[in-house]
């Protein structure tokens, strides 16, 4: 393409998802002045990039005025949930980029809770507590009731934000932390979302499980490097990182996504390790509603923040995925044949650990933007 705003408007793009921050807040700044002038509808993606840019810079103040412009020009835009973004970016307007410092190596030992997700004891403030390692959270977030322990400090005013398999909306304050230790890293700064408890208490049966606490993206961004073990670690940092080859790693805002080969086809899904379980969304649906793959309807109670919901689902019994050239087979995947209205109908669904668990490892490396999967396991 020449030279001029139409190259820079994709160009920046592109280098928002590939992590090219920096670049992507140059290019898009370009592109930006001839786009709102006309007002270009591609303004409002333009505009959606370039919040998400400083919100991973931690300039909240710039996020937020960002998106104020984009309403201006756009009233009725709230896709993917802007409004939700806008409200938390304005609770953070005042809140400095977080920072991080090594110490030492970070490796700590995992396990699993009653729902299946990956957790690791912290010690924050002097308060030990489990936390769910959680790349598919686009910020840390804590039950209020934790907040509390934590002496963490609360923000004032309220936002709201949407579960990515539920849909549901909660309501929401924030806190940050001053100081906020990861095994060798030290963070400062750090935002966490205040929920409360109900909103974190997730149902099964006629059982529940009280989630307190969260780690989200923004801390995995800031290490650079995050790597699960089959054995049972979190490692961060360069002693994380693995020479094996892998598979771009690209971000939909601030969650991780990659192009999986699923049934011969190579689409996009986000990478969620707080997730037990894949789901398949309504893009996926369509994409294959008409291929014999053997699907059966059921009925479904899905839970995430804010509660439980009731739906209809179709189940394949087999899905054959290829991570580059390794393949795993999933069992009993679950597809939504409607949108949810959440951040899963973009894309063609969220990989959970079912598919993790075939493989020795599996590595998010931010900072060449890659994935990667260990040796694969005798299944």
């Amino acid at each position: 393409m020449p030279q001029g705003p139409d190259r820079d408007y994709l160009a920046g793009l592109l280098a928002n998802r590939r992590g090219e921050i920096p670049r992507s807040v140059q290019l898009l700044q370009r592109a930006l002045p001839n786009l709102q002038k006309t007002h270009d509808p591609r303004a409002s993606e333009a505009l959606n990039s370039l919040a998400d840019d400083y919100t991973k810079l931690g300039n909240y103040a710039a996020a937020a005025k960002t998106y104020d412009e984009l309403f201006a020009l756009f009233p009725d835009e709230n896709k993917g949930g802007t409004r939700d973004d806008a409200g938390v970016l304005h609770l953070l307007a005042s809140v400095k980029p977080m920072t991080i410092a090594w110490h030492g190596p970070t490796r700590l030992k995992t396990a699993r809770n009653a729902i299946g997700s990956v957790v690791a004891e912290l010690t924050i403030n002097g308060v030990t507590q489990e936390w769910l390692l959680d790349t598919g959270a686009n910020y840390s977030a804590v039950s209020r009731s934790f907040a509390e322990k934590l002496h963490a400090k609360i923000l004032p005013g309220h936002a709201q934000t949407g579960s990515g398999l539920t849909g549901l909306e909660n309501s929401l304050q924030a806190a940050v932390l001053p100081t906020f230790q990861v095994g060798g890293a030290t963070l400062h700064n750090v935002v966490l979302l205040v929920l409360d408890d109900a909103n974190l208490k997730i149902n099964f049966g006629d059982q529940s499980y009280q989630i307190n606490a969260i780690l989200g993206y923004p801390v995995f961004q800031a290490m650079k490097v995050i790597t699960f073990t089959h054995d049972g670690y979190f490692e961060a940092g360069e002693s994380a990182r693995r020479t094996a080859p892998g598979i771009p790693l690209y971000m939909r805002r601030l969650t991780p996504v990659v192009n999986l080969k699923a049934n011969g086809v190579l689409l996009p899904f986000t990478l969620d390790t707080g997730a037990s379980g894949t789901d398949l969304s309504v893009r996926y649906y369509e994409r294959f509603k008409n291929a014999d793959l053997s699907w059966k309807p059921e009925q479904s109670e899905v839970g995430g923040a804010g509660g439980n919901i009731k739906r209809q689902i179709f189940t394949q019994p087999m899905l054959h995925l290829e991570i580059g050239d390794k393949p795993a087979t999933l069992k009993n995947i679950s597809i939504t044949p409607q949108k949810t209205d959440a951040g899963l109908d973009e894309l063609y669904g969220n990989i959970g650990q079912d598919l993790f668990r075939y493989f020795e490892s599996f590595t998010l490396d931010f900072a060449t933007m890659t994935f990667k999967v260990g040796d694969p396991l005798p299944q």
